[in-house]
């Protein structure tokens, strides 16, 4: 018995186009079958919390009003898990330099420092805090984006 016939049919039962357009039709049925029957990978497990406490330095009082709580910080083209949950604001501090060359700190008659407290969940056991793809550690300079603001803060402050 031939392999192909004279027809083209393999083993004279079915022609080898046929044959790979079939084989082709199984694979996406069970391609498909496969991607809507997995388990859904988002599940999140166990995660510890962190608040992270975020210094806006030196900034019209105007932009703590377009800070709220519950805003999500967006970072690399996306919006984080990470929720703003307290924000104040004070008088900005502020060096002087005196006639005599002395320095001494005074409040700024018109500007603010504003303090951002954002919540952060982190996976138990991970040696680094993350804010999106930026490693949360005090001192770190990063800039802070919600959907209405975008200033340069540093970070001055993690608690548990």
């Amino acid at each position: 018995m031939k392999i192909l016939d004279d027809k083209g049919r393999l083993f004279g039962i079915i022609n080898i186009i046929d044959l790979l357009v079939l084989l082709l039709v199984l694979v996406v049925i069970a391609g498909g079958i496969w991607f809507f029957s997995r388990k859904d990978t988002t599940e999140t497990g166990p995660t510890e919390v962190y608040y992270v406490t975020i210094k806006c330095a030196e900034l019209d009082e105007e932009v703590a009003d377009y800070l709220h709580i519950g805003d999500r910080l967006y970072y690399a083209n996306g919006f984080t898990d990470v929720v703003v949950t307290e924000v104040s604001v004070e008088p900005a501090k502020i060096d002087v330099v005196r006639d005599d060359g002395t320095i001494i700190v005074a409040t700024h008659p018109e500007l603010k420092d504003i303090y951002v407290t954002v919540k952060v969940n982190s996976i138990p056991g991970d040696p680094m805090l993350w804010i999106g793809q930026l490693h949360a550690t005090v001192g770190k300079e990063l800039v802070l984006k919600t959907q209405y603001v975008e200033v340069p803060g540093v970070i001055t402050g993690i608690t548990k």
